[in-house]
């Protein structure tokens, strides 16, 4: 036990190896600089499952120059490099070496941010970064914001460990308030009370399947989603929302929620949130946004225009780890009504007392890390002007891409959006007119057939893309398009800052070069 303590918990002398040292740091910034051939592992993942099968918990422990090598061959190799310039397929961001700076140094504070006494002065960054945020989304007075952190009671959100989360906490805090008691009594009981005959929260069929897994943990059920169709922008349909919430009305179904999107996963699109807002209020219902993706462009003063609206929201879900570049997982949510959050306080007397000013007193989650230190960091060395310039140059190079794909006669373009994500097809010249004269002429069963054969021939596309490794893009199915029916399309994320134009051609002539040798049907 003697030697295990020297070698692994005295960081002085002889126990902290300099060598050792120096080949983890070299590991991580080769990692960053993104100076592997492939972005993607090669090395099938059945092959990997076999090699894994086997391992044995080990007996004995090893020396951490053993350690590092193993985990630069069987880790870093096999794993997908998102700081490569050709990675472009999900939302999870190429780093800044300052972001895994920040990640070192909450894992070396090591503090639980349930309660003061373990997070001394890290309650107050974290409330402080809230505050920052909510001066986004909200744009309350200065006074108001020092008002509440005087306070340190008041809080105006919550840091949670993930989207998810974000989502879990707004639709508690509404299940709360739209039937009060439901937290204490059940919901049996508070649906009993208001005499519902059955509940439903509405989102547009872009809606994250994060708000499914939140309204089955809260008991009401998956079904309790009603999606509404989207328009052509991918955006909910207004008309096809009025229609439901009188049919739910007429049903005497209780609408909980509404859940307007600010940047959707699968397209990046958002919705009318002004006119949405309207309609919650209208209807007294919870108005939520889920802003996870595309909520960090309020930073820019050139996007806050698109979201006119958000700051009627009941409650904002955003991402720290996409579109403010720093690890995962790191998110808020924020609420409009600074005493939301009491429709999920709670306290101990060992722990989280009331009063206190303990973060822990509304936070679904108990034990949860210093992770607003991130965001701390990433706003010092940033500033406002620096989350300018990425977000900027990110809309640049949307720009770009939309450019390319349209003129070039062999992919077709299915749907843009301001918060950098494009989805395509490989779609050649030919097969395009043909489609468009059969849908002019009436002959839907005909296209509809054509765009199956499309269909299984991009989704085989990507899937050589991604065995290649050469390159990355994801795929999704959406049905907002001219066409009858659903279509797979090539799904982008143009954030990553080590992209150029030039990559974005590369990208698209290996399209074109893995779609001839598939040999599609319909070429």
């Amino acid at each position: 036990m003697d030697g295990l303590l020297l070698r692994h918990f005295d960081v002085d002398g002889a126990a902290l190896p300099p060598a050792a040292l120096e080949t983890a740091l070299d590991m991580m910034r080769d990692w960053l600089a993104a100076g592997r051939a492939n972005p993607y592992p090669t090395a099938p993942f059945s092959q990997l499952k076999r090699d894994f099968a086997d391992l044995p918990l080990p007996d004995e422990g090893m020396e951490i120059e053993v350690l590092l090598a193993g985990l630069r061959r069987e880790v870093f190799a096999n794993t997908a490099q998102l700081n490569h310039p050709k990675y472009i397929g999900h939302m999870t961001q190429a780093l800044p070496w300052i972001a895994v700076l920040a990640e070192a140094f909450i894992a070396t504070l090591n503090q639980n941010q349930v309660k003061i006494e373990t997070a001394y002065v890290s309650t107050l960054i974290e409330n402080k970064v809230l505050g920052w945020l909510h001066q986004r989304v909200y744009g309350r007075s200065d006074a108001f914001y020092a008002e509440v952190f005087a306070d340190g009671d008041t809080p105006l959100g919550n840091m949670v460990g993930g989207g998810t989360m974000g989502n879990l906490t707004a639709l508690a805090v509404a299940l709360e308030r739209q039937l009060p008691g439901a937290r204490k009594a059940g919901l049996y009981a508070a649906l009993q009370q208001a005499q519902c005959s059955g509940v439903a929260v509405l989102g547009s069929a872009r809606t994250h399947y994060s708000l499914k897994k939140a309204l089955a943990t809260l008991g009401l059920g998956e079904d309790a989603l009603q999606l509404i169709p989207v328009d052509a922008e991918n955006r909910i349909d207004l008309a096809a929302l009025e229609r439901r919430i009188a049919e739910l009305k007429e049903r005497g179904v209780k609408i909980l929620a509404l859940v307007g999107l600010a940047g959707s996963t699968e397209t990046g699109s958002i919705d009318p949130l002004a006119e949405l807002a309207a309609i919650a209020r209208r209807e007294q219902l919870w108005f939520h946004v889920d802003a996870a993706w595309g909520g960090a462009l309020l930073l820019a003063d050139r996007y806050k225009a698109l979201y006119r609206g958000i700051e009627q929201a009941d409650s904002v879900v955003i991402d720290g780890h996409k579109l403010f570049w720093v690890t995962m997982a790191q998110s808020m949510v924020l609420f409009k009504d600074s005493a939301s959050l009491d429709a999920l306080k709670h306290n101990a007397n060992y722990i989280i007392r009331a009063r206190s000013g303990d973060l822990g007193q509304t936070s679904l989650e108990g034990s949860r890390r210093f992770d607003a230190l991130k965001l701390w960091m990433s706003f010092k060395l940033l500033g406002m002007r620096g989350y300018a310039t990425l977000l900027g140059q990110a809309g640049v190079l949307t720009e770009q891409m939309r450019v390319l794909i349209v003129a070039d006669g062999d992919f077709e373009l299915i749907s843009a959006s301001p918060t950098f994500i494009l989805t395509y097809r490989y779609a050649p010249a030919g097969v395009q007119a043909t489609l468009r004269e059969l849908l002019a002429a009436g002959r839907l069963e005909e296209a509809a057939a054509a765009n199956l054969r499309l269909n299984d021939l991009n989704a085989a596309l990507q899937t050589r893309q991604k065995e290649a490794g050469q390159s990355f893009v994801s795929r999704t199915v959406l049905e907002s398009t001219p066409y009858e029916g659903e279509i797979v399309v090539l799904r982008i994320i143009l954030t990553n800052v080590k992209t150029t134009p030039r990559h974005l051609r590369e990208i698209l002539d290996e399209q074109r070069q893995l779609a001839a040798e598939l040999s599609p049907p319909c070429g």
